[in-house]
């Protein structure tokens, strides 16, 4: 397995993964399951979105697990270079890949690209439904900082 700097043709794959990795803890599912659909289309189509926005806000810190040419897993990452925090908005492993230490070798990835880029710390989320982001990020060296809530309404 190695991890590479994501290619234009990976994009679909990415959000075949996302939809996949976030069924059951997306946000935006969680909104749909309180309020229904809302707007023209579902959590999935928002979910997905995420990659091109990720890629559109940094391509050169989104990167790919990849074995035997397949797309196993990828991880997103943002600078902020004023604060000098690194940001970790996705990440998601293929559900046939999951249980071989891939999203800890991608988050590790990651804070070597934010040391290259000079941050001085890094941030990832997870929601309280989603125990395997709250068991690996704090196994990667990440502490809670803070717990957030989040209300939505139909308009």
């Amino acid at each position: 397995m190695k991890i590479r700097l994501y290619q234009p043709g990976d994009v679909d794959e990415l959000k075949r993964i996302t939809i996949e990795g976030f069924e059951g803890i997306a946000i935006d599912q969680n909104v749909e399951r309180s309020l229904g659909i809302v707007g023209a289309h579902d959590w999935r189509w928002r979910k997905a979105r995420h990659v091109d926005e990720d890629i559109a806000a940094n391509p050169d810190g989104v990167f790919v697990a990849e074995e035997a040419g397949r797309v196993l897993g990828y991880i997103s990452t943002r600078l902020d270079r004023e604060s000098h925090k690194g940001r970790i908005p996705n990440l998601a492993v293929d559900k046939t890949a999951r249980g071989r230490g891939i999203g800890r070798q991608l988050i590790e990835h990651a804070l070597d690209y934010f040391r290259r880029e000079r941050m001085a710390f890094a941030m990832i989320e997870t929601m309280v439904n989603n125990p395997v982001g709250q068991h690996l990020y704090p196994s990667c060296g990440f502490v809670e900082a803070g717990r957030q809530i989040h209300y939505a309404t139909k308009l």
